[in-house]
């Protein structure tokens, strides 16, 4: 019997996924939460194989929580959400979640999905999720200072003002930019900053709009 989990800040939705994993004769559902806090105490006590959580909830953010199921559990965590944007599933997906989701699947993929991440498997249904986990699995990852300095170019600053903001000096921010156009397989900052959105590094909220 493969023990559950779900953890999401709409009662209506908790109600709707207990009766649909009801129907599943090898899934029990062994607690509920609303929360990053009530979750990590439900799963702390009850010891499920599948934390199936959403990404926003009351008291904060759900790739926290995927995070820590993943370092302090045994268990391993679904993601069932409504959000598909890029930044949000790449952040899912490095927390360490085995399995990505929409909450429109069908009955039976969401069966599926808990079945394989309960065994430890991958289960993403989405195109976005899928590109981004190779992403993640390939050598040529941006660093976190890259990032910094991909996040700082996407709103506007100057070599000289990114500089600044990182305490290195401008030859080691066309470094940076040298290394990131390579990763990303670009020429320029605008193309950069493009493709990082299409990949879920940066949001589009990140970017300067003059």
């Amino acid at each position: 019997m493969i023990k559950v989990v779900i953890v999401d800040d709409h009662p209506i939705v908790r109600r709707g996924l207990l009766g649909i994993l009801a129907k599943a004769p090898d899934c029990s559902i062994v607690g509920e939460a609303s929360g990053v806090s009530q979750a990590k105490q439900v799963v702390t006590s009850s010891q499920p194989d599948v934390v199936c959580c959403d990404l926003k909830l009351q008291d904060g953010d759900g790739s926290s929580l995927v995070a820590w199921v993943r370092d302090r559990t045994q268990a391993n965590a679904l993601v069932l959400t409504t959000y598909d944007e890029p930044a949000l599933v790449r952040s899912a997906l490095a927390a360490g979640a085995k399995g990505y989701l929409l909450k429109d699947v069908e009955e039976s993929i969401l069966f599926d999905a808990i079945r394989r991440v309960a065994r430890g498997q991958t289960y993403y249904a989405t195109a976005l999720s899928m590109r981004i986990s190779r992403d993640l699995h390939h050598d040529a990852l941006l660093t976190q200072r890259e990032l910094e300095v991909l996040r700082l170019a996407a709103s506007g600053a100057t070599n000289t003002v990114i500089g600044v903001a990182l305490g290195i000096g401008e030859p080691t921010v066309k470094t940076y930019f040298s290394r990131i156009f390579t990763k990303l397989g670009v020429s320029t900052r605008t193309q950069a900053v493009v493709v990082a959105i299409d990949r879920g590094y940066l949001d589009r909220s990140a970017v300067y709009r003059a």
